[in-house]
C-alpha cells in the first residue's frame, strides 16, 4: 500500500466504502487502508499491481511526443550501456533486460528527480522514449531481451506507439483514423472526465483526467475535421486547432480545464490569469511563427464542463490584450456539435469560424450553425447548377439537334471549370504548380458530403436539361440529313 500515491488510497477508499480516511496523510492512510480493506490479500496485490501498471502506462503516453515527434537520438548502444538524448534530456541505462539493471535520467527531469528517486516509479517519461527508439531502429529484439519494467499491457502499448511511428513514416500500412471508436469514448465518458473522474481515467485510459480531458477534446475537434497539433512541453497551451479548409485558414489556441463541480470559475477568481491565456497565444504561439501565418492566430479557445455566464465579462478585456477573441466551449457543447457533425457533415470550417467569436458556445449556436450550413449548401447548389445551365444553353443555340448536343473538348473544358469556379473556395481550392506552370486543384474531401449533394444536383439539372431537350428539339440529325439528299 505504501506504493500507492495519496490520490490512489483515497480512490480505493471510495471504491470499498472505507469511511473516515480523510484526516490521514499518505503513509498514514496506507496503513489505515490496509488495517481495513476487507478482501482476500491475493486481490489487495492485484488491486494494487493494476494501479502500478496503470501508473507505467501513464508514463508510455507521456513518451509519445518525443518517440513520434523524432526527438530521440541514440548516441551509443552495446550489450552492457545505452546512453541517448531525449529532448533536452541525457539518459543512461545500464545492463538493460538483466538483475543489474541501472537507469539515469538528466537531473533537470523533475520526474526523476521527485518520482523515480523516492520509489513512486521505476522510470519517467524518457525510458520508454528510449526503448521505443530502440525497438524501432532495430537495435533492440524483444525476444531476445525484455527491457526492464516494460511487459504484458506495457509492452502492448510500447509496440503500439513503435507501430504509430511506422505508420506515420510510411512503414507500416494505416488502418484508418478509429472514427467510431472515439466517438463511442466521447459519448460515454467525455463528460464525466471533464468533471475530475479519476477511476474512469485511470482504469480505461490509463492518465490522469486532465490529460485524457486533453486528449479527448483533441479526438473531438479532429472528428470535426480540423487539423490540430497536441502541447510540446509542460506550460503553456494545450493545443492548437487549424481551421484549414477556411480562406485563409485560421488558428485557435486551446486550453482545456476540468472541474469536479462542474463549473470553471478560475478567470472570475483570478483575473490575473487572463495574463497567462494572452502569453500561450502571443508569446508561445504568434510570436512562434513567421510570415503570413501570424495572422492565422486569431481565437483564444477554453474547453470545460461548463462556465458561469458572468465569465463573458472578461473577452472584451482579453481582446483588448491580445487583440484575439476569447470564447468558451462547454464539453456538452462540444459533444453536441461533434455528434451532429458526424451524422451530417456539412459544416465548413469558413462556417464554423463564426462559433468562436462568441461568449459561451451553447448547443442552440450549433443548431443556428447548422441551419446556415444548409442554406449555404442549397446557395452552391444553386450556383453550380446556374453556371451548368449558362454553359449548355449557351452550346445548345447552336451545337444541337434531334438527336445529340454536340461537345468538343475546349467546349467540355469551359463547362468544367465554370463548375469548379462555382465551388471554390467551398468544396476545392485552386492554385499553381510554380514548377510548371500548370493550373492545379485541390479538393477538400472532408467534404464529401458537400460533394456529394452538389454533385447529385447537377447529375439531376443535367438529366433535366438532356430532357427537356430531347422533349423540344426538332432539328434534323447530320444523318437524316445526308439520308433526305440521297432518297427525295
Amino acid at each position: 500500500m505504501k506504493t500507492l500515491t495519496l490520490n490512489e488510497l483515497k480512490e480505493i477508499c471510495k471504491l470499498y466504502s472505507i469511511k473516515g480516511y480523510s484526516k490521514y496523510k499518505k503513509n498514514e492512510l496506507a496503513k489505515f487502508v490496509a488495517e481495513n480493506l476487507d478482501i482476500p490479500q491475493r486481490e489487495v496485490e492485484n488491486l494494487v499491481n493494476s494501479y502500478w501498471e496503470d501508473r507505467l502506462l501513464s508514463k508510455i503516453k507521456d513518451a509519445e511526443d518525443y518517440f513520434l515527434n523524432d526527438k530521440v537520438l541514440i548516441d551509443y548502444f552495446d550489450d552492457d550501456i545505452v546512453k541517448a538524448q531525449v529532448g533536452d534530456y541525457d539518459v543512461k541505462i545500464v545492463n538493460l533486460g538483466t538483475k543489474d539493471f541501472t537507469y539515469y535520467c538528466d537531473e533537470k527531469c523533475n520526474d526523476y528527480q521527485y518520482q523515480v528517486k523516492s520509489g513512486r516509479y521505476p522510470f519517467c517519461k524518457h525510458y520508454p522514449a528510449v526503448i521505443a527508439e530502440l525497438l524501432y531502429g532495430g537495435h533492440l529484439d524483444i525476444t531476445e531481451i525484455e527491457p526492464n519494467y516494460i511487459s504484458g499491457k506495457v509492452l502492448e502499448s510500447l509496440m503500439s506507439m513503435v507501430d504509430a511511428r511506422r505508420k506515420l513514416e510510411g512503414t507500416l500500412p494505416f488502418e484508418g483514423r478509429s472514427i467510431q471508436e472515439k466517438l463511442e469514448n466521447l459519448k460515454s465518458d467525455f463528460i464525466k472526465i471533464s468533471k475530475q473522474n479519476a477511476k474512469i481515467a485511470r482504469e480505461k485510459y490509463h492518465d490522469k483526467p486532465e490529460r485524457v480531458f486533453e486528449n479527448m477534446v483533441d479526438d473531438a475537434f479532429q472528428l470535426l475535421e480540423f487539423e490540430t497539433i497536441p502541447r510540446h512541453r509542460e506550460h503553456g497551451w494545450d493545443m492548437i486547432v487549424i481551421g484549414t479548409y477556411a480562406t485563409p485558414p485560421y488558428i485557435i489556441v486551446v486550453e482545456c480545464k476540468t472541474a469536479a463541480n462542474g463549473i470553471y470559475d478560475h478567470i472570475i477568481k483570478s483575473p490575473e490569469y487572463l495574463v497567462h491565456l494572452k502569453n500561450y497565444c502571443i508569446e508561445l504561439c504568434k510570436e512562434k511563427l513567421i510570415g503570413v501565418y501570424k495572422d492565422y492566430v486569431k481565437y483564444m479557445v477554453m474547453v470545460g464542463p461548463d462556465f458561469p455566464e458572468e465569465i463573458v465579462e472578461y473577452c472584451p478585456r482579453f481582446q483588448q490584450m491580445s487583440n484575439m477573441k476569447l470564447s468558451f466551449l462547454p464539453a456538452s457543447t462540444l459533444l453536441y456539435w461533434v455528434e451532429k457533425y458526424r451524422e451530417n457533415p456539412i459544416i465548413t470550417h469558413s462556417l464554423a469560424e463564426n462559433l468562436f467569436k462568441k461568449g459561451i458556445i451553447r448547443k442552440k449556436d450549433i443548431d443556428e450553425l447548422f441551419n446556415k450550413a444548409e442554406k449555404h449548401l442549397q446557395s452552391i447548389i444553386n450556383h453550380a447548377k446556374g453556371s451548368l445551365r449558362n454553359s449548355m444553353e449557351e452550346i445548345c443555340q447552336h451545337h444541337t439537334d434531334a438527336t445529340y448536343i454536340k461537345l468538343d473538348e475546349i467546349t467540355l473544358r469551359k463547362i468544367i471549370k465554370g463548375i469548379i469556379t462555382t465551388l471554390q473556395p467551398h468544396l476545392l481550392k485552386k492554385g499553381l504548380n510554380e514548377a510548371t506552370g500548370v493550373e492545379t486543384i485541390s479538393i477538400k474531401h472532408d467534404y464529401y458530403k458537400l460533394w456529394e449533394a452538389v454533385l447529385q444536383a447537377l447529375a439531376h439539372e443535367f438529366a433535366n436539361i438532356l430532357k427537356e431537350h430531347s422533349l423540344s428539339q426538332v432539328k434534323p440529325s447530320d444523318l437524316k440529313k445526308e439520308l433526305t439528299k440521297s432518297l427525295i
